[in-house]
This record gives C-alpha cells, structure tokens and sequence, in this order.
C-alpha cells in the first residue's frame, strides 16, 4: 500500500483531520450570506411586483373612470377601439395594452347579481339616461419567478347625458 492510502485509513488521523475541518469557520460567511441572499432578494422582487400590481390597478381604474364619464365621445359612439386607445395612452405597466386589454360596457341591467368574468366582447353605444357599465381587464407583467399571471380589473358606471 502506498502511503497516503495508510493515511486516510489511518482512524485517528481521520478524525483529527475532520475535528479541524469541523472548526474551520472559513467561508462560513459567504455560505450563510447566499442562503439568506436568495431569500432576502426574492422579497424583495416580491414587494416590487405587487407595487407595480397596485400602481397599474390605480392607472387602470383612473383610465377607465375617465373613458366612462371624462373624455367619453368613443365611449358614448359604441366605439371599442377608441375607448381601448384612450385608456391604452394613460397605462404604462401593461404589456401589450391593445391587444391584452378586455374593455365591456353594455347596460346595467344586462348584467345579473351573480359575478360575471370580464370577456371584453359586449361594448353598446351608451342611450341617453341608461346607467352603464363599462369593465376593463388586463394582465400585469411579471418577474418574479414561480408567480403566476396577474390581472387588474376596474369599472365604472355611468350615465350619458346628452
């Protein structure tokens, strides 16, 4: 046998030699710093993605308020795309807006008590003093891994006047 081979099977010297790997404290930092990295970095995307989540929701709902009662001409023609273009040009977190936005107005009493998905496929010239609706859904980007897709909705109800 040659020697180093008597040495690693030499007991003794084995458990001296583990007793001062065992005590060897170093690197023990780096290992410890990429564990609690990994989950610190991950809570921190976390808290990003859902930021993004509520800023886009509050952009959406302000869009759509504003196509239903503010700057209303498309809304009130029964123009899909206009109302899509209008609230488009106000989101900036959406990707894709024109095409991944689901936009729907159409009566209030066409809708039932039981909760209706938004399938952006119903968009009515609004009547002159008919309470309307209009829903818009979109997906949100998202970065953070393992997250599934997340959507905002929003709505509003209004009424033409003239």
């Amino acid at each position: 046998m040659s020697k180093g081979l008597v040495l690693q099977l030499n007991p003794r010297r084995l458990a001296a030699r583990l007793g001062v790997f065992r005590r060897d404290m170093a690197g023990s930092t780096a290992v410890e710093f990429a564990f609690i990295g990994m989950v610190f970095v991950t809570l921190l995307l976390g808290i990003i993605q859902f930021a993004l989540v509520f800023m886009a929701q509050m952009y959406l709902h302000d869009a759509v308020s504003e196509a239903a009662t503010g700057k209303t001409a498309a809304t009130y023609a029964g123009n899909r795309s206009g109302a899509v273009t209008q609230i488009c040009g106000r989101m900036f977190v959406l990707d894709n807006c024109a095409t991944n936005l689901l936009v729907e107005a159409q009566p209030l009493a066409s809708y039932s008590t039981a909760q209706q998905a938004i399938s952006g496929t119903v968009f009515v010239a609004a009547v002159v003093g008919t309470p309307m609706l209009m829903r818009a859904k979109a997906p949100v980007v998202t970065f953070v891994p393992g997250l599934p897709q997340l959507s905002i909705s929003a709505t509003a109800l209004y009424a033409r006047r003239s």
